[in-house]
């Protein structure tokens, strides 16, 4: 069920929210609503208490929101919290065993090969290219205004970015293939998802089984067609593929097979713009909810940027605009949960876990918690004031993990998600249209049900 509250000039905005159900849904009405949106499955007491358990047919489960629960999971005892099974037999076909889905040493070696592309120096020369994509698109915007599909134009934007950045010449072939794997890859994963909760062999068909497969398929053969071209047209830059195909395993000084460059390329091409659109779809739909905070983002921009472009010595200025950004990653995470699961009996503070127990950092809960934020469901961007947040655990905000596995490119992003909203707000203006206020559902990141349409148009100068 989706709550909606209109909101008018100084009436609090309540946007739309995932409402739970006071108990977890009985088989087979639970396999609907896994299939439908599986948030909507936790049960009211996981937005109210710090750990629930639930015992079931097919396994225990166990939601931890407290932030000191979440930090042991996360952290203190990693250990005994390793990756899920299930997360594997979801996402390991497409992305095989790369650094989203390796665990120990084959996790640590990739992480580091990569990591020193997202140091704040190198990511900081990254803010022209982002600048540049977002102006196209609000080019485009200006040149034909009108009702948007601002999810599919965001991940347009997202998409160009990385390929400019991360990865040149990525940016024709596999940002086809990734739009239409959306659709055939994305709307079907939930009944994935079901079938291994329910712990269903991998062999049985569901209603999308064979769009999966495909995508996976056209997924992995296009970033398999980017390498070989790569590899015949080199470039002499430092990117993400240069780094990639220049490591060496080590304890076998050996490079990385294809079938893993593959992997890898396909998480960060893949999942690492789909974070950073969804973010940015979800915070403009709040400001076209809330004129008044668009106004004043609008007021801080003029200020700090004046009328020259965009650069990275602005954006450590925008401080309204990293809260609004902030709020809107609170009320919709692009990544709304995180899966662990118990390797032995132990305990979660006093509370007792079984091995093989499934535990769910539920970080949309987490966001909205009734014992760890005022008025959890308001869009209030004020909880971000420096004030606010110095009073906040680090376990308590958390919208790309935590822990030594939180999101390589957060810096990135964060970065991304200012330069580009700066740049369409100066631009351009965006209008709520009437009746469309979609429903959040977890499709691996937190997306808009039916997609999100905005009216867009040339900002008067």
């Amino acid at each position: 069920m989706v709550a909606v509250v209109a909101a008018h000039h100084s009436t609090p905005l309540y946007p739309p929210r995932v409402s739970p159900p006071i108990a977890p849904p009985r088989f087979p009405f639970f396999l609907i609503d896994v299939v439908r949106n599986p948030i909507s499955t936790w049960p009211a007491a996981v937005f109210e208490q710090p750990i629930v358990r639930a015992d079931g047919p097919h396994g225990s489960y166990c939601w931890v929101t407290h932030p000191t629960f979440v930090k042991q999971v996360l952290l203190d005892d990693r250990e005994k919290f390793p990756k899920t099974r299930l997360e594997r037999r979801v996402l390991g076909p497409l992305l095989g065993n790369g650094v989203f889905t390796s665990e120990g040493a084959d996790w640590k070696w990739q992480r580091q090969v990569v990591a020193p592309l997202f140091r704040h120096g190198e990511i900081l020369q990254c803010v022209p290219a982002m600048v540049a994509a977002a102006e196209g698109m609000a080019v485009e915007w200006r040149r034909a205004p009108g009702v948007r599909e601002i999810d599919r134009d965001m991940a347009a934007v997202t998409f160009k970015i990385i390929s400019d950045t991360m990865l040149p010449g990525g940016d024709t072939f596999v940002a086809r293939a990734i739009e239409n794997a959306h659709k055939d890859y994305l709307q079907p994963i939930s009944w994935e998802i079901a079938y291994a909760m329910l712990q269903l062999p991998t062999w049985l068909p569901h209603p999308g089984t064979r769009s999966m497969r495909r995508a996976e398929r056209e997924l992995r053969s296009a970033v398999g067609a980017l390498i070989s071209s790569r590899r015949r047209h080199p470039l002499d830059r430092d990117d993400l593929f240069s780094r990639l195909i220049a490591a060496r395993h080590p304890e076998t000084a050996k490079p990385m097979p294809d079938e893993s460059l593959v992997d890898n390329l396909l998480t960060f091409l893949a999942a690492g713009h789909a974070t950073t659109a969804m973010a940015l779809t979800w915070t403009l739909y709040l400001l076209a909810r809330s004129p008044e905070w668009e106004a004043r983002l609008i007021a801080e921009i003029g200020e700090v940027v004046g009328n020259g472009p965009i650069s990275a010595a602005h954006l450590d200025r925008l401080v309204l605009t990293e809260q609004v950004l902030n709020e809107a990653m609170r009320l919709y995470p692009p990544a709304p949960v995180m899966l662990r699961e118990a390797a032995e009996d132990t305990m979660i503070g006093d509370t007792p876990i079984k091995r093989g127990t499934r535990v769910i950092v539920p970080i949309y809960a987490i966001h909205r918690h009734r014992r760890l934020w005022e008025d959890p469901d308001r869009f209030d961007p004020s909880r971000f004031a420096a004030a606010e947040t110095e009073k906040r655990t680090r376990y308590q905000f958390m919208p790309f993990g935590a822990g030594p596995r939180i999101c390589i490119g957060m810096s990135f992003a964060m970065l991304e998600a200012k330069a580009v909203l700066a740049t369409f707000l100066r631009a351009c203006c965006f209008e709520h249209v009437e009746g469309c206020d979609p429903e959040p559902i977890s499709r691996l990141t937190l997306r808009p049900k039916g997609g999100m349409r905005l009216r867009v148009g040339p900002r008067a100068t």
